[in-house]
């Protein structure tokens, strides 16, 4: 999910790959609120997720997004 996320990171919404980086925070990694948002409409598109902005925040590394993102693909276990 980190390629994903990465890739999406830097192709889709186009920002430094310099900083999207599995311990950077995604403040440094340029995740402002517009590209929360971008990244969610992305996400529910792309991986069928429906997520809320809010549960990105309080994230505090690159790689906890991809973790959460991760945990939410997994099918649930009956």
């Amino acid at each position: 999910m980190y390629e994903w996320l990465r890739d999406t990171m830097v192709g889709r919404l186009q920002l430094p790959a310099a900083g999207v980086r599995p311990e950077a925070t995604p403040e440094e990694a340029g995740l402002d609120s517009l590209a929360v948002t971008e990244l969610v409409l992305i996400a529910r598109q792309e991986l069928g997720l429906e997520l809320d902005e809010d549960e990105l925040y309080g994230l505090r590394t690159v790689a906890e997004v991809a973790e959460f993102l991760r945990r939410r693909t997994e099918p649930v276990a009956s």
